[in-house]
């Protein structure tokens, strides 16, 4: 009876220390199969994160593309508004040239009845300024000669070049009333020199060469010539004439020779 008592705990011991085998394999066990779960989760947590980027990325794009749109929009409102203003001025430069291409056509119809209006007061204000006052005439003769060339060169319609003779007319008229003093080249005792000159309207013309020595323009049988004043009385007067000029001194009385009367004899 005693061994048999003695020999059946046995058996239970090895039930216990099995029982506690397993329960450690299944602490063991029970992390490893937690690892996936949590690889799982942080990959869904960087997908997300990835998504919430894309996301914005595509936000900002989106953004982009529509600032881009509203811009293109707004130039081809601009461009719309240029393309009205260029018509409109292509409009005014077309009426214009039409109105331009009307007129030349009206003035060539005038040109016929003009032309011989010109040539008259080209001949009459050449023949003018070649017996007035021997003032400056080579240069007053070239102006009308260069209106004349232009004119024959086609370059002055008859129209344009009667109004350039109107304007000539108005400086010779203009010379008629005024008196002044100038430097000119002058023809005495068969030798040319530059000598300062008075200018009295278109009548009366003085020089005073560089030696002192004065006179007047008068016409002679083969046309104008220069005289000296021979008189001492005369020289003060043509002497006291240009040192005022030269001081100018255009208002007052001055006495003067009478070259007028002297171009009768």
């Amino acid at each position: 009876m005693n061994r048999t008592n003695t020999a059946s705990p046995r058996p239970r011991l090895k039930r216990v220390a099995a029982v506690a085998t397993l329960l450690g394999v299944a602490a063991i066990a029970a992390p490893a199969l937690g690892d996936p779960v949590a690889d799982l989760a942080r990959r869904l947590a960087g997908l997300r994160g990835e998504v919430e980027k894309l996301s914005a990325e595509l936000s900002r794009k989106d953004t982009d593309l529509r600032d881009q749109l509203r811009g293109l929009a707004r130039q081809k409102a601009e461009l719309k508004l240029d393309l009205q203003k260029e018509q409109a001025r292509l409009q005014k430069t077309q009426l214009a040239i039409s109105q331009k291409k009307t007129l030349i056509e009206s003035e060539k119809q005038g040109d016929h009845a003009l032309r011989p209006v010109f040539e008259n007061a080209l001949v009459s204000l050449r023949a003018y300024v070649k017996g007035g006052l021997p003032f400056r005439t080579a240069e007053r003769i070239a102006e009308i000669d260069k209106i004349e060339e232009q004119y024959k060169a086609g370059l002055l319609t008859p129209p344009r070049a009667l109004s350039r003779l109107w304007t000539f007319m108005e400086d010779e008229f203009r010379l008629t009333r005024e008196t002044g003093m100038y430097r000119q080249a002058i023809k005495l005792d068969g030798k040319e020199e530059l000598s300062d000159v008075v200018r009295v309207g278109t009548v009366m013309l003085f020089f005073k060469t560089s030696d002192d020595v004065v006179g007047y323009a008068t016409r002679g049988g083969s046309g104008w010539e220069y005289r000296k004043l021979e008189e001492p009385a005369d020289k003060r007067l043509v002497v006291t004439l240009f040192d005022s000029l030269k001081k100018q001194i255009r208002v007052g009385l001055f006495e003067l020779p009478n070259a007028l009367a002297a171009e009768r004899k």
